[in-house]
């Protein structure tokens, strides 16, 4: 009994590592796209980057999140997608510097929601935050 008990812990935890580790990957990808965007110096170029990043996000939205962090998490993925979608219309008319500027929103975005994830600092935990 006390095996299965056992077994069962280790295999929910490997369950959830591995649904963090494919947020991980997906995050990694959506990064490598953004950079891409921002680098692009042809209209489709930027464009075909911004919709496969757009993609990864919609996935990044599939995955599980901490559950005292899942609605703000989403909330910060839906905010990404919206102005993602801007830059991309921006794109379309052909003003990539104003798509660069929004995609900018986007890295601003990301410093803030990635905060929620930080782990406590030392002193957070010595003298509360």
């Amino acid at each position: 009994m006390k095996f299965i008990i056992i077994l069962t812990i280790l295999l929910s935890g490997i369950a959830h590592s591995s649904e963090v580790q494919d947020l991980n990957q997906i995050m990694k990808k959506m990064g490598h796209e953004y950079k891409l965007a921002v680098k692009a110096q042809a209209p489709s170029e930027m464009s075909l980057h911004i919709n496969a990043f757009i993609e990864l996000v919609e996935l990044a939205k599939t995955q599980r999140f901490q559950e005292s962090k899942a609605k703000d998490s989403i909330k910060g993925l839906e905010q990404t997608i919206v102005l993602a979608k801007q830059a991309q219309n921006l794109v379309n008319s052909k003003d990539l510097v104003s798509a660069k500027a929004k995609l900018k929103e986007i890295d601003d975005l990301r410093v803030e929601y990635h905060k929620l994830h930080e782990p406590p600092s030392i002193w957070d935990l010595l003298f509360g935050s």
